[in-house]
């Protein structure tokens, strides 16, 4: 067993350095077993990321023997958090993004076979109005993704985090204090490179599971799951991107090629606003790394 002794190390699915071959980020401390030894520095490993065994390659010369790098102890007693509002929080509203919609008309995904999951999640996607809705629409230096994701996941009954707690409030939490809800005190907001931090930090404790293949992502969204694509910037003072991977439904289909997902059918709000597409985006040499997030 070893353990990645760099702050972050790309894992790949071939032995050479190009974007379009990120696995995931390995995150300082990660375990890795040896596969075998590719060509030099370069090593295929087996490891676990976001609950999802995978392999691929990394370079050796960011790994160390087990036992010389310490463990950290993961957090416990963890709650989601929303900062509800006493005022109405509407789509048509420019303001409060960062509480949850409350119109009492809203659709939600509620229990039901997994056709029945699918239609709730497209009539989610057609009652937000992503690309006409003054909420997610993009205004003079700033976009949306992050509200648009956690408004489609709050209606999925699924937690995507809008606020987190902070560092004291998660610490408190630990030892069973009793946290209220305060913005910039016990909270903060979460942007798109924050949130793909989140994921495989927090993810799995709210249910979500890592997915590798975009086939089987794009088949879960289908099947009624909550699906969604997270990417952080390479700069993290500018955004990165997450968006939802939605059911394919009539004419609205996932980018295929050979019979396999190119690019899963998306519903967005970035610089564009589109209730459905398939553009293929987190390969860009402008993203760190990318993950795909699946919730049953």
């Amino acid at each position: 067993m070893y353990l990645v002794r760099a702050s972050e190390l790309n894992l790949r699915s071939s032995p050479r350095v190009v974007t379009t071959n990120r696995i995931g980020l390995l995150p300082r401390g990660h375990a890795v077993e040896l596969v075998e030894k590719a060509r030099a520095p370069w090593w295929k490993v087996r490891t676990e990321l976001g609950g999802t065994k995978v392999e691929g390659y990394v370079s050796s010369d960011w790994l160390t023997s087990a036992g010389e790098l310490p463990r950290q102890t993961p957090a416990n007693r963890l709650v989601e958090v929303h900062l509800q509002s006493k005022n109405p929080v509407k789509r048509s509203q420019d303001g409060g993004r960062a509480s949850p919609l409350n119109e009492p008309d809203a659709p939600r995904r509620k229990a039901g076979s997994a056709a029945e999951h699918a239609r709730q999640l497209l009539a989610i996607v057609g009652w937000l109005r992503v690309d006409r809705s003054v909420r997610y629409l993009p205004t003079a230096g700033s976009t949306y993704c992050n509200i648009y994701s956690y408004d489609y996941c709050c209606l999925g009954s699924t937690y995507l985090p809008r606020v987190w707690w902070t560092a004291t409030a998660l610490r408190d939490l630990d030892h069973g204090v009793p946290v209220e809800p305060v913005y910039a005190a016990t909270v903060r907001e979460l942007n798109a490179n924050s949130l793909h931090h989140w994921l495989p930090e927090f993810g799995a404790r709210f249910g979500w599971r890592r997915e590798f293949d975009l086939s089987a992502l794009q088949q879960a969204a289908n099947e009624g799951a909550v699906c969604i694509i997270s990417a952080q910037h390479v700069d993290a003072n500018r955004s990165g991107h997450i968006c939802p991977v939605v059911p394919e439904s009539g004419s609205h289909r996932a980018d295929r090629r050979d019979g396999r997902v190119r690019a899963p059918l998306q519903s967005n709000a970035g610089r564009v606003n589109f209730q459905f597409g398939a553009p293929l985006w987190w390969t860009s040499s402008k993203l760190k790394s990318s993950s795909f997030w699946i919730h049953d």
